[in-house]
This record gives structure tokens, C-alpha cells and sequence, in this order.
């Protein structure tokens, strides 16, 4: 990409040349002409687009043409800027922003063989944002000419090493706006007489000569349905990230925060917005920071703006450089607006405001507006991009639901999707990858589909279930014996329909019921992750369950009565905090798998959710409020529990909730907070004095009297378990100290979760800091953990029944455990 640090000359770079003529030597324009020649629309794309001066008392005419090679891509660049002389001072809009006092030749961020750029602006009066404006609405066009995507399209004029961070936040953008992958079928319809789009714009370039600041980079994407009739428009998400850096180094991506998204597109569309993060949308415990590009769901406020509003009126303080940033963000949502609008309508709106009025207008006289050719079609006639071709793969094939029982099993299969030769990962942004490492924490991947000791992910632990063994697969990229020809279709398919590449259906033990939930976003982000990651050969065990149930087809008749497809919509009525956590609840982190009972047929049971179940031989507490617990969870106490493992009101996580633990402390602690935000609103919230009494009066248990008859395990007690879970014990040192009477397994109505942790320790600890618990299963028999159980029970505690069998629970616990 060529700098530009003068103002007139030819400057050659990088095999491009440009022209700049100096702003306001109008005489140079027809030298200028001569020399490269006058284009006319014959000779390729052609465009005029408008943008109101700094003054708002006159339209800049920016003029663009191309000329194309054979297959459609852009060889020559030809701009011309001038102050249109017919424009009367109420023909344009108000100023965007007055701070503007000077204009530089605009940047020229696409490579071309040959570019030609022309400004007449005598007095300075053309925004720099009016050439992005054009820019981005120019190659939107010239990509729909050529029949390419237009991020596809925008990338192939970006050079891969000298471009790296304009293509990174390109991808990164694109990526978790899901861009080019098709709407879901159980989206939110279009409403009667509205058409949908989205559009894409960036922005950006070589900070000048003069300037310390490194090359700056943003991308935007718009979602949004639209009124022909009325020109009204509904903004149903905007995706938008920057990235900032210097040539051959890593850029640094992030998003733009929120405030800086609304006010753009309150600039862009003259209207005021209210902004909520999207619920699949990571938060952050800093307002002014973000660690990915930021989703937003805009709904328009119940007052309009009567101006645009310039730096003073916004809501946050601005510095000139801030104040420059914004006004140059809101041409590039403008764009991004214009060219969801040609996405949605057909129609090419190449001049701004974009208010009901001007849409009104627009639609009713499209050649007014300058609407493009036949051959402009909107997204459906689009030649995909690479990275879509491959995504897509062989299709979806389709479930053929509606039967039940046998009968599923006697009608044809879902179809196979066909595999891909080899993951190309060279087109997963960094921003992505990362994201999909958190999705597959929350999502416990490994902890399912990795042995005790094994390779990650490389499939083959043993899941027991009611019905019989299932052995988890291989999630690695491996061609043979993993997932290495997965097509994304077929990933999505199996995430979200428990359908396997080869058509086979996948047994509920994996929990594609919740996953089904995800956004798309996060599956492709998840997808790019778990492909970028290491081949590993394994061949897992087969799953072997017996007659009928080996019957994969039987699967279809279970999906048809208890499996909802449909994508997690939020709750309007809910925060965003509530709704965030909702979604990973239900979503990735597939709570309900163990904490809802089932039914015979292994269904969760919906009328009990979250109300208890088993895991593995444990018990799953309950997550709403419950006698099991001798103190009610707070939303504090749960969020500690969740982060660390630890809570000093309740114990130690243990068992197949340790794995579960050490995932959630690596994810964003905003994530965590919204889950225990979520699961706390399902009960009653405690008042904390009374908590607090509670913890005091059953941290030490009954007297000692109250165990007479228990001598036998009153003895293993003192000698085993005293000196760390008492409140007269203590070697802190050695990690924290959970105390009998507070511990949630101690009043279970179960004694196995108690009974496992006896047997067989704690060897894997959530978190480093909790320490370990040595196990005594050498040291005790069966009859000696029973002993030892009862006398915990009665004196810790008192209110609940003595457990029975407790030499059975001894048993099973010792069987149950694999070394």
C-alpha cells in the first residue's frame, strides 16, 4: 500500500501508481484527463456519489471508474472529488463533523495496477470520510458487477504480507458476523412487506509520514431489514472491529466499544439508537474494552434525531483525533448501511441521509436513485467466496422427520455430506481462533473426548450411560480416523441435528441438543478452532449397545419427540448479563445434560430443569434453590464456586464438575458472571446476614453427644479427616479448608458424591490453588467407609436422615473408580 506524503506528483510503490492533483488546483484537472484519458462507463464500472461538504451548504461529487480484467477484478482506479456547483445550501445534509478543517488525497487502500485520483476542493471543504463513503459503496458495486462477494472481492485486492492486518480485521469481522454462510432457517422471518440485507464496508490505511501513530484498519458489517413503503429501517445487529499495527508485523485486533458503534450509526442514519450487546457477544469488566469484534442488537430509540450530531453532542468526551476517528467510523457504517440496502432491495443508494423520507423517495423512484442493472443482483446471484465453497462443502442433507419408532428406521437415512480434500486454516483470523478456543472450553470439548492420559480431543473415553457404553470420538483434524474431511456443513450438522458426515445419527450422549443452541458465529468460530488444532491418529472404540437401541436409526424417532433445532433467541424482557448466561447455560455449556433429570428414554426432563441429575455415578445438584444444600447459594458464592472451584458457604468441586471448573476459570470472568447472574435468578436470592448466621451456626456441627454409638467413625474421622475439615484443624498451606458442616455432599440425599471423594480423593484438582486430597481406599474397607460416612452425616448433618446401605454406596464407589 503506497503512502502518499505529498499532495501532487505521480508516486509509484509496491508496483502501483497513483496521481494525485493538488486540492484546489482545479486548472490541473484537464492535464490530469489528457494524460490517463477520460473514462466513460463503457470502459467498466462507473458510479457518481455524493456527501455533504464540512459546511453543510453544498454535495461533493465523487466520481468513480474502473476498468476490469477478465475475470473481474479491478485493474485501474479512477476518482475524481469536486464540490458539485448546482447544489443550493438546503440541498445537503447537515455537517457531520465541523472539526474538519483540512482534507489529504484519500487513501488508496486497494491495489490496482494503475490509479488516478483528482480532488477540486478549493477551501477544503470535502470530509475525508465522503472518499470511504465512496470507495466502499464503489467496490460493493464493482464486486456485484463481477458476481463476487464482496468481502471475498475485497480481500483479492489486499496484498497478503503488506496488507496482513487490513485482511485481518476483514476476516475477523466477517467471521463472527457468520458472512456468507446462509441464514438459518429458524431465524426471526422478515415481517410482511420488509426485506432483509446486510452489507459490508472498511476503512482505513498508512498513518502519513508525519504521523507516529501506526496503519489503522476498521471493518464493519450491517444487518438490517427494511420498509420499502414506509423507508423504514429496523438494525437487527452491527459487527464492527479494528485492528491497528505496522507493516510485516502481527496487527492488534480488537472491537470498537459500544458507544462508538452507536454514534456512527446515529451520524449514518440521523436517528438515535439504543445498543445491547448480542447474548453469543463475550463482555468484558472494562466498558471501554473489548477483546473481539463487538456484536451489537440496535433498536431504535423513541426519539429521533433532528441533526446529526457533531463530537459536542456525543456522549462521551472527544478529542480532536477521537472526534476525526468518529466522524470517519460513520462513513464507513453508511456504506456498510448503503450496500445492506442494495443487498435488500436491489436498489444503490450512492448518497446519504438514509432517512425515511430519502428511502421513501429512493424506492419509489429507483432510476432517481440511481439503482443498479439487472446483472447488480443482490446476494443471491453472488459467486461465493473461497472460504464459503469450502465451508459449505456437499450441502445439508435433510432429516426426514415426522415418523417415530421403527418406521424412521425404515425409510431412507439422512444423506452423506461429502468430504473435503484438506482444511485450508490459512483463512481462520486469529480473533476467531481464539474465540473458538473459549466456545470450546465452555463447551468442556475435552473433557469428554480425551482419555486419561491421552491426546486432546483424540476421542475414546468411555461415557456410561443407562442404556449401555458410548466412546466419545476424534475432534482432531485427522484425514482417517478424525475430522479432518469435515466439511463445516457437516460440523454444523452434527452440532446442531446429531447427524454425522456419513449420515449416521450421533447417540444423545452427545449433547448436540444444546449445542444446537449456539449462535453461528460461535460454530464457525469452534469449527476454525478444533480444525487449526493437531492431527492425531486414534481410532476409538465403537459404541456397541444392544439390540434395539444399536438401531442408529431409532435416533431420528427420539429426535422428532424431544429435539428443538432452533438457535437460542434472547429474552427481551431479560438483561443482557441474564440472557448472556442463559446462552452458555443452555448452549455450550450443556448444563442441563447433567443437572436435569431424564426420562426413561434419556430425554431431559423439561418440567425439572436444572433440578438434579447424574453424571458419571454422581449426583448433579440441583441448580435452583434446594434442601440438598445446608446454605443457600448466593449469586457471589456461585460465581466463586464456578471460578476457582471453591466456596467457602459450600466445598470443593469434585468429580466430573472439576474439568468442568478448570474450563470456566480460563474463559473471560465476565462469562462466569453472567452464568452465576443466570442460575441465581432461577431462585429466591437469600438475604446475606442470614447466610451469614447460617455458615456460623453449621460451620462446627452438633456436639459431639449427638454421635454416641458411632465411635468407629467419630476415631477414622479424627485420624483422617480433622486436621483439614474442622475448624480446630488447619494446615492451610496444603490448599483451602472446606468444612464438613458446610459441604453440599455431606446433605445430599445421596451418599455418593461423598463416598467417591473418600474412596478416591481429589488427585486433579479444579484450579492449582485448591491443593489436593489424598484418597482411602487403601487404608479403609467397605464396612469403614460406611463407619466413616455416618458419623459425618449425623453430626454435620442433623436435619436430614441417616443414609442407608452406606457398605453398598462404599462398594459401587470403589468399583466406579478408573485409575
Amino acid at each position: 500500500m503506497t503512502r502518499i506524503d505529498s499532495v501532487d506528483g505521480v508516486h509509484r510503490g509496491d508496483g502501483d501508481a497513483h496521481r494525485v492533483v493538488p486540492a484546489g488546483n482545479a486548472d490541473a484537472l484537464p492535464a490530469t484527463e489528457a494524460a490517463f484519458g477520460s473514462p466513460t462507463p463503457d470502459d467498466g464500472p462507473h458510479a457518481t456519489y455524493g456527501w455533504p461538504t464540512l459546511d453543510g451548504d453544498a454535495v461533493a461529487r465523487l466520481d468513480v471508474t474502473a476498468r476490469t480484467r477478465a475475470d473481474g477484478t479491478l485493474r485501474t482506479w479512477d476518482y475524481r472529488a469536486e464540490v458539485s456547483s448546482d447544489a443550493t445550501p438546503g440541498d445537503a445534509a447537515p455537517p457531520m463533523v465541523a472539526s474538519q478543517n483540512h482534507a489529504l488525497p484519500p487513501p488508496q487502500l486497494y491495489r490496482h495496477d494503475v490509479s488516478a485520483m483528482q480532488v477540486s476542493d478549493v477551501g477544503h471543504r470535502i470530509p475525508p470520510q465522503a472518499h470511504t463513503f465512496a470507495r466502499e459503496s464503489f467496490i460493493d458495486e464493482a464486486a456485484a458487477d463481477a458476481g463476487y462477494d464482496p468481502v471475498s472481492y475485497r480481500l483479492h485486492h489486499l496484498d497478503p504480507r503488506q496488507d496482513a492486518g487490513a485482511r485481518e480485521v476483514i476476516r475477523m469481522v466477517a467471521q463472527r458476523a457468520a458472512w456468507g454462510l446462509p441464514e438459518r432457517a429458524d431465524a426471526p422471518a422478515v415481517p410482511d412487506g420488509w426485506r432483509r440485507g446486510r452489507g459490508f464496508a472498511f476503512d482505513g490505511g498508512a498513518s502519513d509520514a508525519t504521523d507516529s501513530a501506526p496503519d489503522a484498519w476498521s471493518a464493519w458489517i450491517v444487518d438490517l431489514d427494511v420498509n420499502p413503503q414506509s423507508g423504514d429501517i429496523a438494525i437487527r445487529r452491527v459487527v464492527a472491529g479494528a485492528a491497528t499495527g505496522e507493516p510485516d508485523a502481527a496487527p492488534h485486533v480488537s472491537g470498537l466499544p459500544a458507544w462508538q458503534i452507536t454514534d456512527a450509526m446515529q451520524r449514518a442514519l440521523g436517528m438515535a439508537w439504543h445498543a445491547e450487546a448480542a447474548h453469543d457477544e463475550t463482555g468484558t469488566d472494562n466498558p471501554n474494552d473489548n477483546q473481539a469484534a463487538v456484536a451489537l442488537a440496535l433498536q431504535r430509540a423513541l426519539t429521533q434525531a433532528s441533526e446529526m450530531p457533531d463530537g459536542a453532542h456525543a456522549p462521551h468526551e472527544l478529542s480532536e483525533a477521537d472526534a476525526r476517528r468518529l466522524a470517519n467510523a460513520s462513513a464507513s457504517a453508511a456504506a456498510a448501511i448503503a450496500n445492506a440496502l442494495f443487498d435488500a432491495t436491489g436498489v444503490r443508494l450512492r448518497r446519504p441521509p438514509f432517512d425515511p423520507a430519502s428511502l421513501r423517495q429512493a424506492f419509489r423512484d429507483p432510476v432517481a436513485a440511481e439503482i443498479a442493472g439487472a446483472a447488480n443482483a443482490p446476494a443471491d446471484r453472488r459467486r461465493p467466496a473461497r472460504w464459503r465453497r469450502w465451508l459449505a462443502g456437499g450441502g445439508i442433507g435433510g432429516l426426514i422427520g415426522g415418523l417415530v419408532g421403527l418406521a424412521c428406521a425404515m425409510l431412507p437415512g439422512p444423506a452423506e455430506i461429502a468430504p473435503i480434500s484438506a482444511a485450508d486454516n490459512t483463512l481462520w483470523s486469529a480473533a476467531t481462533l481464539e474465540r473458538g478456543r473459549q466456545v470450546a472450553l465452555a463447551g468442556d470439548c475435552a473433557v469428554c473426548h480425551t482419555t486419561r492420559g491421552g491426546a486432546t480431543n483424540a476421542g475414546g473415553l468411555a461415557l456410561e450411560t443407562p442404556f449401555g457404553t458410548v466412546y466419545s470420538t476424534n475432534l482432531t483434524p485427522d484425514p482417517e480416523t478424525g475430522i479432518g474431511r469435515w466439511s463445516y456443513a457437516a460440523f454444523a450438522r452434527a452440532m446442531r441435528e446429531g447427524i454425522s458426515r456419513d449420515g449416521s445419527h450421533l447417540y444423545p450422549a452427545f449433547p448436540y441438543t444444546s449445542f444446537a443452541k449456539m449462535s453461528e458465529p460461535d460454530m464457525l468460530a469452534l469449527y476454525g478452532y478444533l480444525m487449526s488444532q493437531p492431527a492425531v491418529s486414534n481410532t476409538p472404540p465403537k459404541t456397541e449397545l444392544p439390540f434395539p437401541l444399536n438401531q442408529r436409526r431409532l435416533v431420528a424417532g427420539w429426535n422428532w419427540m424431544y429435539h428443538d433445532t432452533a438457535e437460542y433467541r434472547p429474552d427481551p424482557s431479560q438483561s443482557t448479563l441474564w440472557n448472556r448466561g442463559r446462552y452458555l447455560v443452555d448452549g455450550a455449556g450443556h448444563c442441563g445434560a447433567c443437572h436435569t433429570p431424564r426420562n426413561m428414554l434419556g430425554a431431559e426432563r423439561d418440567k425439572l430443569y436444572l433440578r438434579g441429575g447424574e453424571a458419571e455415578g454422581w449426583r448433579a445438584p440441583p441448580l435452583v434453590g434446594t434442601p440438598d444444600t445446608p446454605v443457600p447459594w448466593t449469586e457471589a458464592a456461585l460465581f466463586d464456586y464456578l471460578r476457582t472451584g471453591f466456596s467457602p458457604e459450600h466445598g470443593v468441586a469434585a468429580g466430573p464438575m472439576a474439568p468442568v471448573v478448570s474450563g470456566l476459570a480460563a474463559l473471560p470472568e465476565s462469562d462466569v458472571r453472567a452464568i452465576a447472574h443466570y442460575i441465581s435468578s432461577l431462585s429466591p436470592q437469600p438475604d446475606t446476614a442470614k447466610v451469614a448466621d447460617l455458615v456460623r451456626n453449621r460451620a462446627a456441627g452438633v456436639d459431639i453427644a449427638t454421635t454416641l454409638g458411632l465411635e468407629n467413625g467419630r476415631r477414622a474421622f479424627e485420624a483422617a479427616c480433622a486436621v483439614c475439615h474442622t475448624e480446630s484443624g488447619g494446615v492451610g498451606h496444603f490448599g483451602v479448608r472446606p468444612l464438613m458442616g458446610l459441604n453440599t455432599s455431606v446433605s445430599q440425599a445421596s451418599p455418593d458424591n461423598l463416598m467417591h471423594v473418600l474412596m478416591n480423593g481429589i488427585d486433579q484438582p479444579a484450579t492449582e490453588g485448591l491443593g489436593y486430597m489424598p484418597g482411602f481406599r487403601d487404608a479403609f474397607d467397605d464396612r469403614q467407609m460406611a463407619e466413616l460416612a455416618a458419623y459425618i452425616r449425623t453430626r454435620y448433618a442433623p436435619d436430614q436422615p441417616a443414609w442407608e446401605n452406606l457398605s453398598g454406596a462404599a462398594a459401587r464407589a470403589r468399583a466406579a473408580h478408573h485409575p
